[in-house]
């Protein structure tokens, strides 16, 4: 008796259909973009962090409240704190519409197309928010700022965009079903934290850094996780499935 047109397996379907579904997934996965598209504006943002430091003396760099600060912008009130702001509105939104049309490009390319919009819509209207919002509240008759909307230090080191950008990753590796990225966005998360909530020129002066100049002292808390994001962005771009580059 002929077996040449027996079907397969229960057990053989099952492992195409896991296969299959592997494949899917990967070929689905185009983070590596986003990663290092916004280690790349967390850079480029570090002169502003730089030029928010008011120098008053050898070893000294303070920063002075006289209008309501923006969450963006963090403490420092005054047109340094609203470069900042602008520019991380812009690059927020920017950003998130560049990550968007990229993996539409990604899909079309690879067959399998990834659900970014929320990803997108999370990100801008939190962008939005943050950068509207601290500034129609100033308008009210009781002046209410940002202090009593969220806890101070997330904010007053101007690292508010940061958490922003964590969330949207934390959405994207839901919308991709990534294991990877969501390590990604927590170690991220952990760097962002640490940033809004410590100087870590602390830490790294354990380790020989000595600023040349007290305005420099900010940029550690910038700089870390936009290595975070750099380094597992480009991981990420180098581990990618070479069948299904986009």
């Amino acid at each position: 008796m002929s077996t040449g047109n027996a079907s397969p397996a229960p057990d053989e379907l099952l492992s195409d259909l896991a296969r299959l579904r592997r494949q899917t997934r990967s070929a689905r996965h185009a983070y590596w973009f986003p990663l290092v598209l916004f280690g790349l504006l967390t850079c480029v943002s570090a002169p502003l962090y730089v030029s928010m430091a008011r120098y008053h003396g050898p070893g000294m760099a303070t920063t002075t409240v006289l209008a309501p600060p923006t969450l963006l912008g963090g403490l420092e009130a005054g047109n340094s704190a609203l470069y900042l702001a602008w520019y991380w509105v812009i690059a927020l939104v920017a950003g998130y519409l560049a990550t968007l049309y990229w993996y539409r490009r990604h899909g079309r390319r690879a067959g399998v197309q990834t659900r970014a919009r929320g990803f997108a819509i999370t990100g801008i209207t939190m962008a939005c928010l943050a950068f509207l919002g601290p500034l129609l509240a100033a308008e009210l008759p009781f002046r209410s700022w940002p202090a009593g909307l969220l806890a101070g230090d997330l904010w007053l080191r101007g690292t508010f965009a940061f958490l922003i950008a964590a969330v949207g990753l934390w959405v994207l590796a839901w919308a991709e079903r990534s294991k990877a990225l969501a390590v990604i966005a927590l170690a991220y998360t952990g760097s962002v934290l640490l940033s809004s909530l410590y100087d870590v020129e602390n830490i790294l002066y354990r380790f020989g850094w000595n600023s040349a100049s007290a305005r420099l002292a900010a940029l550690p808390n910038v700089l870390l996780p936009a290595a975070v994001l750099l380094a597992a962005g480009a991981l990420a771009f180098f581990l990618r499935p070479k069948a299904r580059q986009a």
